[in-house]
């Protein structure tokens, strides 16, 4: 199940809006580097990912089917980050606890 939620940057202030997680249907991966968001659905996975193939684990297949980001690689626990200073360290901004919204 995925979340999601506004933030608030630890770092710097700014306030943005975050996805963690995937759902039912998807994977959603970060780039480690930059955090932009890359989702990849679960018949695309079925079609194009050899499950069956045993020297990875699926989380490996299904980042190495994702491929690379300009500024790094998408991960499955790659966290999202801040569009002004790129830190990952962040939580969730004040009255928005309220607002969060989860989806699968």
């Amino acid at each position: 199940m995925g979340r999601q939620f506004q933030a608030q940057c630890k770092n710097c202030g700014e306030r943005f809006e975050v996805r963690e997680g995937g759902g039912r249907d998807f994977y959603l991966l970060h780039c480690d580097s930059c955090g932009k968001e890359k989702a990849i659905r679960m018949n695309e996975i079925m079609k194009n990912i050899p499950i069956g193939d045993k020297s990875l684990s699926l989380e490996e297949k299904i980042e190495k089917y994702a491929g690379n980001c300009e500024d790094g690689h998408y991960r499955i626990k790659a966290k999202a980050r801040c569009p002004k200073c790129n830190s990952d360290e962040y939580g969730m901004s004040g009255d928005e606890k309220a607002r969060i919204a989860f989806y699968d």
